[in-house]
């Protein structure tokens, strides 16, 4: 298979998991447990089949960690869950949180009695699901056989339409738009992040706490 059917199937593959996540998101919306069950066959499985079929190594020599790489990465991690509470805290009176946070718990079916379970997933098993798909395949992998700005600019993008999908009924268009500019920003930070080392462990550590964060604040208006 040559440089430029990878690079078209990876594209669309990327374009396909995105599409079927968004109808089971916003139109099927099934419970949260059946949800997540499809979005680890859609955003893992299907690419851990395509990769095998496409002869690409999935986790290589660039995945094995020492003691300084673990340290450092979760300094990073607990880093990010500070700035970001910090920035809750300064901003708490001024945007309301628990209005945004109730809009978000009936939209995504989430209340007192399963946060925790959906806040465990959320961190440590949705975390990496999308940085497997939008780091991994549609950035590490696609810039092996296309330009990596192109690489950069995809992934970014796809990640940050992926998430818009999802928050659409829940925010205000101006909000919205905020939204779309900072995950489309954080999308192009997780790839500048794991590029140099061309492993997700970077994007994941920052993705998962900020995930603990975003789940502290939710747990503290919810």
């Amino acid at each position: 298979m040559n440089k430029d059917i990878k690079k078209i199937s990876i594209i669309m593959l990327i374009l396909l998991c995105c599409i079927i996540m968004a109808i089971i998101e916003t139109i099927i919306e099934p419970t949260y447990f059946i949800k997540s069950f499809i979005k680890i066959i859609v955003f893992l499985l299907i690419p851990l089949l395509f990769m095998n079929i496409i002869k690409e190594k999935t986790f290589d020599k660039n995945y094995i960690l020492n003691k300084k790489e673990i340290i450092r990465l979760l300094s990073l991690g607990i880093g990010i869950y500070l700035i970001i509470m910090i920035g809750y805290t300064i901003t708490n009176n001024i945007f309301d949180y628990t209005s945004l946070v109730n809009s978000l718990s009936e939209d995504q079916k989430v209340n007192s009695n399963n946060f925790i379970w959906i806040a465990l997933y959320i961190s440590f098993g949705n975390s990496f699901l999308e940085e497997f798909l939008f780091r991994m395949l549609a950035f590490i992998k696609l810039s092996k056989f296309t330009t990596k700005k192109f690489s950069y600019i995809f992934s970014s993008f796809m990640f940050a339409i992926y998430h818009i999908a999802m928050i659409a009924k829940s925010f205000p268009f101006p909000l919205l738009l905020l939204s779309l500019i900072g995950l489309i920003a954080g999308g192009y930070i997780f790839n500048y992040l794991d590029d140099k080392n061309k492993n997700i462990y970077n994007s994941w550590i920052v993705h998962m706490f900020a995930d603990f964060a975003i789940m502290t604040i939710w747990f503290i208006n919810i």
